[in-house]
């Protein structure tokens, strides 16, 4: 974290991006966002606390979008805020007529410094989030269904980048520890644009 700390700081110091120098603009992306819920855990879990054989499907991720402000520190660099939100992911597990299903979501708020040199077309971005993971669950038991909620919120980093086509962009961004949680990291492939 210290280090990102410090190539962030360099980045600000030094260079420059997208924007021209003093420049503001905003933009959207959009994308699918990967992420691990650890539903062949919970799985194994639900099996070995019932001795009996668990079925489960579940997603990869799901469809996920960004708005985003930025202000072109230099021609190379600028400074990014943005907020992003996901679709629900979902797992269902079934055993012996019983079903459990849960649903997660993620949304927050990000910074970051991206840096890109003059007419080269690539971007790099390094910077941190404040998230919060939202979860649904619920259990069928003979026709009779349970429901609960949770939700977990903090904070973690972010680093990506891409490609740039004058107002558009291609990319990629890790966020890790969103909604506080080490476990719990996405990956957001995205194509965006720029106004």
């Amino acid at each position: 974290m210290k280090r990102l700390l410090i190539i962030i700081s360099t980045l600000l110091l030094s260079s420059s991006l997208f924007a021209k120098e003093g420049e503001m603009g905003f933009g959207v992306d959009v994308g699918f966002g990967f992420a691990d819920i650890g539903a062949k855990d919970t799985a194994q879990t639900i099996a070995n606390l019932a001795g009996s054989t668990v079925t489960y499907s579940y997603d990869y991720g799901a469809v996920a979008g960004r708005l985003y402000l930025d202000y072109g520190i230099s021609d190379d660099l600028l400074f990014e805020a943005g907020y992003f939100q996901s679709g629900d992911i979902d797992a269902k597990y079934t055993l012996s007529g019983t079903t459990v299903t849960e649903s997660y979501s993620v949304n927050g708020f990000d910074i970051a410094a991206v840096y890109a040199p003059s007419n080269e077309g690539y971007f790099f971005k390094g910077g941190f989030h404040s998230s919060e993971i939202s979860g649904n669950a619920s259990i069928t038991i003979s026709g009779t269904t349970y429901a609960a909620k949770a939700t977990a919120s903090g904070g973690g980093f972010l680093i990506g980048g891409g490609f740039d086509y004058g107002g558009s962009r291609f990319g990629y961004t890790y966020y890790a520890n969103v909604g506080g949680d080490s476990d719990a990291n996405v990956g957001l492939l995205y194509y965006g644009w720029r106004f």
